[in-house]
């Protein structure tokens, strides 16, 4: 194990009190603080447990959800390990709660609007020339895409990946390729519809014209409005599904 049940023997014995929660969230600011690292080795459950002053069982569910999280990757007789932390298998589950309540779905275009209006903003006064004529030759590709779905989808994302990266903000870039992933699996319903990508491609010509212009109130503005848009003919798609 080397040095790593110093890093757990160095933390105060927990509470006796939501014990798994306690252990998971323990184990989660180790990642987080980098005292844990993708690939590295949880100690034994039985070492763990004594470790953080816990019962087995304790720790034992603590891992259990830490793998359903796929923060841990537990292999069959080799130990729990850190996972490498792939977005997907991160988002997967939130992908799921998500879907459970349409309130999040409303949460989540509120704050894709939010992050979206400020990434355009940015966008409108750090582009460079090059990137604003690259995204103009993806507009115009993207116009021959309206009649197949998934490449519309695919140069959807060029679209906005290549604003998110103009933002000059990588964390904001992170933030909006996350919330866009989340918003997947719903919008890939809606996309199917020729109108909505109709929509969807105005919405994209209106924002890349104030981009265009370095216009960034007019560029959150739009980028909003498309947010709002997107929002409105997916739970609009969704609901007449659900009626069929």
């Amino acid at each position: 194990m080397g040095a790593k049940p110093s890093i757990f023997q160095q933390e105060a014995p927990i509470a006796r009190q939501s014990l798994a929660e306690m252990v998971a969230k323990r184990i989660l600011e180790m990642v987080t603080s980098r005292a844990l690292r993708p690939g590295d080795q949880l100690p034994p459950e039985r070492e763990l447990a004594e470790m953080l002053d816990v019962s087995r069982p304790s720790v034992r569910e603590a891992i259990r959800g830490l793998a359903i999280l796929g923060v841990v990757n537990v292999r069959q007789g080799g130990g729990a390990f850190i996972s490498q932390l792939d977005g997907d298998a991160l988002l997967g589950p939130i992908r799921f709660f998500l879907s459970l309540e349409d309130l999040n779905l409303r949460e989540l275009y509120d704050a894709r609007s939010l992050i979206e209006g400020d990434v355009a903003r940015r966008a409108a006064q750090n582009m460079s020339d090059d990137e604003i004529d690259a995204l103009e030759h993806m507009l115009d590709a993207q116009v021959e895409t309206l009649s197949d779905p998934q490449a519309f989808r695919v140069a959807d994302l060029r679209f906005h990946e290549a604003i998110w990266i103009g933002c000059g903000n990588a964390f904001l870039k992170r933030i909006g390729e996350s919330l866009n992933s989340l918003g997947l699996e719903f919008r890939r319903r809606a996309s199917e519809n020729p109108d909505l990508l109709e929509q969807s491609l105005k919405d994209h010509r209106k924002l890349f014209e104030a981009l265009k212009a370095r216009d960034p109130a007019a560029a959150a503005m739009a980028a909003e409005e498309h947010m709002q848009n997107v929002y409105r003919s997916t739970v609009v798609q969704d609901t007449s599904e659900n009626k069929t």
